[in-house]
């Protein structure tokens, strides 16, 4: 959402606890890792091989003001990037044997209450207290892990996810509240919070979305057509909040479907 701001929140079932594999095989089993806009499928590190390894499923929440996103990239600082390294800290763990991948990307400024991540280790955590305690204990404050679980060789955080939820909020009011200024869109003018529910149920199904996307990236979009179960406009007070859910969405998706459903 930019300045304007919003939460992302990315459900997605919880596992028990399991491994990936025994040490008899687990040379033979690629592991998925994100490449830029694709899943790349890698032999695990040298460094691991013949041990098992274990999957951990983590719920994150952060305020985005001051990261270019969730994607890594070390400079500007990103969501994966600072998490990631201190998982590495605490794991001691390099970071291609760690896997760590996130259930969606969010853009610059963007915040989220429920993003979920999973990462992989050769060894098993008894007690998981410890390095929750100690992953918070590492990261910024406004980054925060709520939750850290075992999961079954199963799950993957971004293909196991049932939908994901994107909620934008517009501040609709003449003087601006100073303390929303991060997670909400300003607008001056008056909305039309009836018509702008009449104009959300178009969008409801499922639809081919490549007009939505911003064109710097529309040639980068592998499955434009993405399925919306709900957008609703709720009112509260001068705060409208513009709630979506769907199985998925492209570049800036929302924030275009939104602006198109601004009526005055």
């Amino acid at each position: 959402m930019g300045s304007g701001g919003g939460a992302l929140g990315l459900s997605s079932p919880l596992f028990a606890n399991g491994h990936l594999s025994s040490s008899s095989n687990s040379t033979s089993l690629p592991l998925p890792v994100e490449d830029g806009n694709h899943l790349a499928m890698v032999k695990p590190s040298s460094s691991i091989v013949n041990l098992p390894h274990y999957k951990w499923r983590l719920l994150i929440a952060y305020d985005g003001t001051r990261y270019a996103g969730w994607q890594f990239q070390v400079s500007p600082p990103t969501i994966q990037c600072i998490v990631e390294k201190a998982l590495i800290q605490i794991t001691k763990l390099e970071r291609e044997c760690l896997h760590f991948v996130g259930a969606s990307r969010t853009d610059t400024g963007v915040h989220a209450w429920g993003q979920v991540a999973h990462f992989i280790t050769p060894f098993n955590y008894d007690s998981l207290e410890t390095i929750h305690a100690a992953l918070n204990g590492l990261l910024p404050s406004d980054i925060r892990v709520r939750e850290i679980s075992a999961a079954t060789p199963e799950f993957h955080a971004r293909f196991s996810a049932k939908s994901k939820v994107y909620h934008y909020k517009i501040y609709n009011d003449t003087i601006m509240d100073p303390f929303q200024r991060h997670y909400v869109y300003h607008s001056v003018y008056k909305l039309n919070t009836a018509a702008m529910r009449e104009a959300a149920k178009m969008f409801i199904g499922k639809h081919d979305f490549s007009a939505f996307v911003n064109a710097s990236r529309n040639d980068r979009v592998p499955d434009p057509v993405k399925t919306i179960f709900r957008f609703d406009v709720i009112e509260m007070g001068p705060l409208i909040q513009l709630e979506v859910e769907g199985s998925g969405f492209l570049y800036r998706q929302v924030r275009n479907m939104v602006s198109c459903c601004k009526i005055k």
